[in-house]
């Protein structure tokens, strides 16, 4: 069975030609800040894909001709807009920054591609602000590439109104620490905003909002998400049990085919882990003649602290297999074993191991444009937090002092642990120096 990924030229191509004209207009977004510190290319170069764009570290392409790069959150005149002047000159970011707030398309259309490094937007005097995506006479695009992150403060907004704002999260990873990503924001009918998550890409975000990919009540407001292989969309509440308007925010977006994987041919997986408070939200791939099935899924298990985790799989036809924990592939080491085999094993299972676990198979096919894969259903692991602690009983006499002392073995060395004094009942000293000992001598001795 074929794969097919689209690649980010292709991506730049379509948006450049269909979605991108007209003249930029300067944001105002505050008389306080420093408007007229907008993007303004000035040293334009056609890429490898034949646009035209131009570097976002290159001071003739700012309008003070100084490139911002921190903000000085105590500082209201150090709040930098990045307002994106050309809707057909490519913004290219290759460097760690951060600016106050970006508004992308906000007249003619605007495209910010992050090609490798972090950018951090948001971060001002006047707190967490949002980001603007298309908004509010767009289109506007941002493209996050291999490597690259995208992080937003406060909300992430695509489209607005009659605009279309398009994300390609093309490897790259989108972080909303502090507020919701909305694809569709306030759209009108008509008008679709677009998000794909492709080439192993993630999406993080604090909230699934009304107008995250759009609700009943919010008509009008329409987004378009589509996950593909390898990539993930984690939220951080349970976001299978938001309602909006009385219905199922999750079941709604994917019935409506508004959140679809492998564009419309695969399924949503959609799992809550309350381990971590987090929903992620992965692409199962569509089934073909040589698609792997699986005949015995990863089941629910509760481990002890310090005991073996053992999960097993069997898939069929599968040659390869990959463990997952929280959607984050697993390797062997630090008592992992079996990461790539279809029976997971781990020694001495801690509290942070706990969490969401999946395997991947993958079919025999001796081409990899060829070869398919399948994810099980996920299982959830817990620790049972219980520990066993001896427990000495003395029947003394009233009054008396007792120590109890512990050792490795009959002939000691022996260690004090506990001193009491007892009373009208017995003593109850428990041990809780070494639980879970293989084994271990005890006496009560007078001090």
């Amino acid at each position: 069975m074929k794969r097919m990924v689209k690649s980010s030229r292709m991506f730049k191509s379509l948006l450049l030609t269909g979605l991108l004209a007209g003249p930029m207009l300067a944001y105002n977004a505050m008389a306080a800040s420093r408007e007229d510190d907008h993007w303004s290319p000035s040293n334009v170069f056609t890429d490898v894909h034949g646009n035209q764009a131009a570097y976002w570290n290159d001071p003739a392409n700012w309008g003070l001709l100084v490139v911002p790069v921190v903000v000085d959150t105590n500082a209201v005149s150090t709040f930098y807009n990045a307002a994106f002047d050309s809707a057909a000159v490519i913004c290219v970011v290759t460097n760690d920054t951060q600016v106050g707030q970006i508004m992308c398309g906000f007249g003619g259309g605007g495209v910010l591609e992050i090609d490798h490094g972090q950018l951090q937007a948001g971060f001002s005097g006047f707190g967490d602000s949002w980001t603007g995506i298309g908004f509010v006479a767009g289109p506007g695009t941002l493209i996050v590439n291999p490597g690259a992150d995208f992080t937003g403060a406060g909300h992430i907004w695509v489209g607005q109104n009659n605009t279309i704002g398009t994300v390609v999260v093309n490897g790259g990873t989108i972080h909303v620490p502090g507020g919701e990503f909305g694809i569709g924001w306030n759209g009108n009918p008509g008008v679709t905003n677009y998000c794909y998550v492709t080439n192993g890409g993630s999406v993080y975000m604090r909230d699934w909002s009304a107008q995250t990919l759009g609700a009943p009540q919010q008509v009008g407001s329409f987004g378009y998400m589509d996950i593909g292989a390898n990539s993930k969309v984690v939220i951080t509440n349970n976001a299978l049990t938001i309602t909006f308007g009385g219905v199922n925010a999750m079941n709604y977006v994917i019935t409506n085919h508004q959140l679809v994987a492998f564009e419309g041919n695969g399924t949503i997986s959609a799992v809550y882990n309350p381990a971590a408070n987090i929903t992620v939200l992965t692409a199962l791939p569509p089934a073909g003649p040589t698609t792997p099935v699986f005949s015995l899924n990863p089941s629910n298990a509760v481990v002890g602290l310090g005991s073996t985790l053992n999960l097993t799989s069997a898939a069929s036809p599968a040659t390869g297999y990959q463990w997952m924990f929280n959607s984050v592939p697993l390797a062997n080491g630090g008592g992992v074993s079996g990461a790539t085999t279809a029976n997971l094993t781990i020694a001495n299972f801690s509290a942070a191991q706990t969490g969401i676990y999946s395997v991947v198979a993958t079919n025999a096919a001796a081409s990899p444009n060829d070869r398919s894969y399948t994810t099980s259903t996920s299982a959830s692991v817990s620790a049972d937090s219980f520990t066993l602690d001896p427990v000495i009983t003395i029947n003394g006499v009233n009054g008396t002092t007792y120590v109890s002392q512990s050792a490795p073995s009959v002939s000691g060395p022996w260690t004090s642990f506990s001193t009491n004094t007892a009373g009208a009942g017995p003593i109850f000293v428990i041990d809780t120096t070494s639980p879970l000992s293989t084994a271990k001598f005890y006496r009560v001795i007078l001090p």
